[in-house]
């Protein structure tokens, strides 16, 4: 069984026009993200039934659906909603984390409430200084608190600063990030990105912390994997795509799941190295359904 532990999914009225849906909801930071005014864009769409399609064809057996780091609580529960429909539906393939942003205060922690008895299986991908708060935040260690109780992973985006420029980079406070995850040992988090490869042996020593792979193929080459396994283990890492972003645009017009999995298996990890990146960690750190 094959586990992607990091995609994106938006409903066809949020990518029929993506600009006219974020001015309406204030969601500037994420439409300079997929449709920036410079350039070409890398991000791809698609609506659920073609994600099945897309997965089958990789033989991706389930997904984790992230939500976006909001701007606006408000759009959080909005992608709940998307969330929701789309993990009942099809919940033999398809998981999803909970959008988050703690300046909702109370109202997001509810949210998150409803979200956990909604079948949800985790938070994220949150990005504090994309969306307008700290690291070191009341609310933000409530729901840190709440998801270590409930059994629930949290997933960070994590930028490296040493890459190149891109649409809506920003640098992710290293110190403040290990300070949180070593203020909540209880708390499973995914550092997204592999954690932008920033200082991998002392995040070794937080046993409550992973790694997922996701857009890796855009910001290195190929021996980025084994260097990450040099420094974190390979029971660390998981493996995520970022899905539906190209991460391979110079061959992608259409995204996909099988470029970014044929990398990682063509660059000659061990065996066992292999099966724990691509389905024995997300198995672990999710719920008993995996754990077969």
């Amino acid at each position: 069984m094959l586990i992607d532990a990091h995609i994106h999914l938006y409903p066809p009225s949020v990518y029929s026009d993506p600009r006219a849906w974020a001015k309406g909801r204030g969601e500037s930071y994420w439409l300079s993200c997929v449709a920036p005014e410079r350039g070409p864009t890398l991000q791809g769409w698609a609506d659920v039934d073609q994600l099945l399609r897309d997965m089958d064809n990789a033989g991706i057996e389930k997904a984790i659906i992230l939500g976006w780091y909001w701007q606006n609580p408000d759009t959080c529960i909005e992608n709940l909603k998307w969330q929701i429909d789309w993990i009942q539906n099809h919940p033999d393939r398809l998981l999803a984390y909970a959008a988050f942003n703690p300046n909702g205060g109370a109202d997001s922690l509810d949210m998150l409430d409803r979200a956990f008895d909604a079948g949800l299986s985790g938070i994220g991908e949150l990005n504090p200084p994309a969306q307008g708060y700290a690291y070191e935040n009341d609310t933000l260690d409530k729901a840190l608190e709440l998801a270590a109780k409930c059994g629930k992973a949290v997933n960070f985006h994590v930028t490296d600063p040493t890459t190149r420029d891109y649409p809506g980079k920003i640098e992710t406070p290293f110190e403040s990030l290990f300070s949180m995850a070593q203020r909540h040992p209880n708390t499973t988090f995914v550092f997204a990105h592999l954690a932008g490869m920033m200082n991998l042996p002392r995040l070794k020593q937080l046993d409550n912390v992973y790694l997922d792979t996701a857009a890796t193929p855009l910001l290195y080459n190929d021996s980025i994997y084994q260097k990450a396994i040099d420094q974190i283990g390979a029971d660390r890492i998981l493996f995520g795509t970022d899905y539906p972003l190209r991460t391979f645009p110079k061959r992608q017009s259409q995204p996909d799941f099988s470029s970014h999995l044929n990398a990682l298996r063509a660059c000659g990890l061990d065996p066992d190295e292999l099966e724990r990146i691509l389905r024995k960690n997300c198995s672990k750190i999710l719920s008993t359904e995996f754990q077969k």
